[in-house]
């Protein structure tokens, strides 16, 4: 079963050419933070004339730079992607997309059928209809594609989930080299340009500090994934650094009420190179 676009020509250009043209300029105009290759990112979902440069700041930690840095993706590479996202359509605890592929208009980008199964066969199930219309996934995958075409990824949507339950589900993957995270998330939502400002500063300190105590203070759609991403980090180990923020009230005109957006990158401080 192939999961057609559902967002093509909205959210992101329909046109092969202008999509690639427009995650290829993402990538190159964002900074490279010279980090340890990211176990794991924070993205935003939001339409790319919104969200695309911040989602290119993200994407391009997972990069090789120069020098190159150890555990960093060259192009071409075929890791595996587990993409994280709210299901903002269809009421849903947790669903593993358990296609054969997913379209975008780069082309179709590979499930990965045995990882999906394995879920399956923890009782996550498969529920198309959530899946089939969701763009907080779907986004993410252009930004794959480019950089990663022979790359794998495991939809997975979550809706009324406590964060520890999904932090238990992802654990036994979260140590595997081969896979790297996607959590997919914008901030506040229709504030007021000052205070979502003031609101997403905050929002970004506690994630980047891993202050699970605060968590609930965090305003994002996808809070329950940072919630559980911030329950791994702390698990293994790891550390989170803030890449990038700014709002839509950046980028287009009006200021009553805004989205905001930003990337934080998950990595471990032990990694070499």
């Amino acid at each position: 079963m192939i999961r057609p676009a559902a967002v093509a020509g909205t959210f992101y250009p329909e046109s092969p050419e202008k999509l690639g043209a427009m995650v290829r300029q993402a990538l190159d105009a964002a900074p490279d933070f010279h980090l340890p290759a990211p176990k794991a990112l924070i993205c935003p979902h939001a339409g790319y004339v919104y969200s695309g440069k911040i989602a290119g700041v993200g994407y391009r930690q997972l990069l090789e730079g120069a020098p190159p840095k150890a555990g960093r993706l060259s192009y071409g590479q075929t890791p595996i992607f587990f993409c994280v996202g709210p299901a903002h359509y269809e009421h849903t605890e947790i669903s593993v997309g358990s296609y054969d592929a997913c379209e975008t208009p780069l082309g179709k980008i590979k499930v990965n059928k045995a990882l999906c199964e394995e879920l399956e066969e923890q009782g996550i199930p498969f529920d198309e209809k959530a899946h089939q219309l969701e763009h907080s996934l779907e986004v993410q995958w252009p930004f794959i594609q480019t950089f990663a075409p022979q790359a794998s990824i495991v939809p997975l949507l979550y809706g009324n989930v406590p964060p520890n339950q999904l932090a238990d589900l992802l654990d036994p993957y979260f140590e595997r080299p081969d896979i790297t995270f996607i959590f997919s998330s914008d901030l506040s939502h229709y504030l007021p340009y000052e205070e979502a400002v003031a609101v997403d500063k905050k929002s970004l300190a506690i994630i980047e500090s891993l202050n699970v105590a605060k968590e609930r203070e965090i305003d994002a759609c996808g809070k329950t994934g940072i919630q559980a991403l911030m329950r791994l980090a702390k698990r293994h180990g790891y550390q989170c650094k803030k890449l990038g923020y700014y709002n839509s009230g950046d980028v287009i005109p009006g200021r009553e009420g805004v989205v905001g957006y930003g990337a934080l990158a998950i990595f471990s401080p032990q990694s070499s190179g």
